[in-house]
């Protein structure tokens, strides 16, 4: 793993899916619903952005916010990140998997 910057081979090891938003099945503006998936020992890099965030995970994964401890939900676990709060997660041994809405 590799610092704020992710893993490496962060690029072509995870891959992000709309559901509903733009591009997605359901084209609206308003909400952004997805899902995220990173192969194993993969880390997402800190990042933040205005819309507040909600992820619930369908499997094992580790979340940091702001500059705190990594902590896992665990699988059915939710994590909110409030507007413009830099976070970050990664994966384990396992892949991850998880779902996550924007709202706009």
């Amino acid at each position: 793993m590799s610092g704020r910057d992710g893993s490496v081979d962060y690029v072509e090891k995870h891959v992000h899916g709309m559901i509903c938003g733009p591009g997605g099945t359901e084209s609206r503006l308003d909400v952004q619903l997805g899902f995220s998936i990173m192969a194993p020992h993969v880390r997402y890099p800190d990042h933040s952005h205005p819309p507040e965030e909600a992820y619930v995970l369908l499997t094992s994964g580790q979340f940091r916010q702001l500059d705190g401890d990594w902590f896992d939900p665990g699988i059915g676990g939710g994590i909110h990140n409030a507007p413009s709060n830099q976070h970050a997660m990664k994966s384990g041994e396992l892949p991850f998997l998880a779902l996550w809405c924007l709202l706009m």
